[in-house]
């Protein structure tokens, strides 16, 4: 059920990316929404339930945005496979280590497009337009990424009350 609400929140999000936002005129298509969801994924979903989610979301982003094939499945799934590893041994849901996560994530989803030309055989983005690109995105996913992560995680606990809730009436009709 919470991972279902998720998945819906996520196409959502990609519905707003890529057809609402652009016609708003200030919006240039800098911050990627779904990066702050794939990392709440990473920190708080269990593996059977984050890694199915991520690909998915990715899959989806990938066919409605007209990006390279694979770029998001595999930017997503870096991203998420990243934190998911260092939440071992860091606390990356810390106050200060969020936005730090987020500019990672970012940095992470822009190597993965200057990658994918490179092995393509084709001529990378411009040095200048793609560090501008990525100080941009990181800014804002610095700023917006751990509300949103906040957003999730009081709805995911929300989410989890509501079943407990659902269960025990259950119980007690049975």
């Amino acid at each position: 059920m919470t991972l279902l609400v998720f998945l819906l929140m996520g196409m959502s999000l990609i519905v707003l990316q890529t057809s609402v936002l652009p016609m708003v005129g200030i919006w240039t298509g800098g911050l990627d929404l779904l990066v702050p969801m794939v990392l709440f994924f990473g920190l708080q979903l269990r593996l059977r339930d984050g890694l199915p989610a991520v690909l998915f979301i990715g899959l989806a982003v990938d066919s409605l945005s007209g990006a390279p094939p694979g770029y998001y499945v595999t930017a997503y799934f870096w991203i998420w496979a990243l934190v998911y590893w260092l939440i071992g041994f860091l606390q990356v849901a810390g106050t200060f280590m969020l936005p730090l996560a987020m500019a990672g994530a970012v940095l992470v989803e822009n190597l993965v497009l200057v990658a994918i030309p490179v092995l393509l055989g084709k001529e990378a983005p411009a040095l200048r337009q793609a560090l501008e690109t990525v100080v941009w995105q990181a800014a804002w996913t610095m700023l917006i990424g751990p509300l949103m992560v906040a957003g999730l995680s009081v709805l995911q606990r929300r989410l989890a009350h509501y079943q407990r809730q659902a269960q025990a009436r259950r119980a007690v009709r049975e």
